[in-house]
């Protein structure tokens, strides 16, 4: 089972935090419903996570590992850990004199990465923006995919440094949404019109996070955390669907929004829907018709 409120090496820091407020400015009263809204999600979608779209989250967990190079004896911190992906290279990179911890807010996704976990890794059900581990506790801190999911991330990030140790290093991965295929784009048009048409309701984050993951955005972002050295690279995979129900199908676990929407619909709206998306995608030719991006930024950066 996962922990909740832990602390390592020392006393645990309590903390004085309300409502996270909003990251453009002023407060924001539902944050509690949006964690619910994506804890929903990630409960429903952790039996695919990890082999979702030929395993692209595997492949984003070697990279992201690959880049933040935990050492032996280093203690590492994974926020946002989901199944553990993460968690599990940190702690083959660490060996048996290091630590590693993960915490997210999807309890089935931490039940998954603890039953997977090598012992030494602790998990533990916690935001990212109410960590309460000491402070200056770790070497190294990993944010995969998960910073624009998040009910404040720069919030998130303050938390992240506070937790790290001088000099230590912090690597984090988002998804490029300006790097969207033209279907991508003609899809989340079809789908906001869908969104317009019934009554259902999506719990969302403020503000718009649509940017977060544009290299210089991503950069900003850390660099107004507080981070040093902020370098940035970039991986893009993808690949195309036959038809209108596996492109639905596939979009329905790329990410909280898509699949709140996809999921609820009976069979008559959604092969209607599915029609529509068809004849939208024919007007973009072959080349383009159901072809998609997993385009993600990766940066890495030094807590001075």
């Amino acid at each position: 089972m996962s922990e909740s409120f832990p602390y390592a090496g020392g006393q645990a820091r309590q903390s004085n935090a309300t409502a996270a407020p909003d990251p453009l400015g002023g407060e924001w009263p539902s944050a509690t419903r949006y964690a619910s809204h994506l804890e929903s999600y990630y409960d429903a979608v952790n039996d695919a996570y990890d082999d979702w779209s030929s395993g692209v989250h595997r492949r984003l967990a070697a990279r992201l590992i690959a880049i933040a190079s935990p050492f032996p004896g280093e203690r590492v911190l994974d926020v946002g850990c989901g199944t553990g992906l993460v968690t599990q290279m940190a702690s083959e990179r660490v060996g048996s004199s290091g630590e590693v911890f993960g915490v997210d807010i999807a309890r089935r996704l931490l039940e998954v990465a603890q039953r997977r976990a090598s012992p030494r890794v602790r998990f533990f059900h916690l935001p990212a923006e109410t960590l309460v581990f000491s402070d200056c506790t770790f070497d190294v801190v990993t944010i995969g995919d998960a910073l624009p999911y998040l009910a404040d991330p720069r919030r998130a990030l303050d938390e992240a440094s506070r937790v790290m140790r001088r000099g230590s290093r912090i690597a984090v991965s988002v998804l490029d949404r300006a790097l969207s295929t033209p279907a991508q784009k003609v899809f989340h048009e079809q789908l906001l019109a869908l969104e317009r048409r019934h009554p259902i309701v999506v719990p969302r984050p403020p503000g718009d996070r649509t940017r977060l993951g544009e290299p210089a955005a991503l950069a900003h972002l850390l660099a107004s955390a507080g981070f040093n050295d902020v370098v940035t690279t970039t991986m893009v995979t993808g690949g195309r669907a036959a038809t209108a129900r596996e492109w639905t199908d596939l979009m329905m676990g790329a990410g909280p929004s898509s699949h709140a929407l996809l999921s609820v619909l009976g069979a008559p709206v959604r092969d209607r829907f599915e029609a529509d998306l068809t004849e939208q995608m024919r007007k973009l030719g072959d080349d383009e018709a159901f072809r998609y991006h997993h385009p993600f930024t990766f940066a890495e950066a030094i807590r001075p």
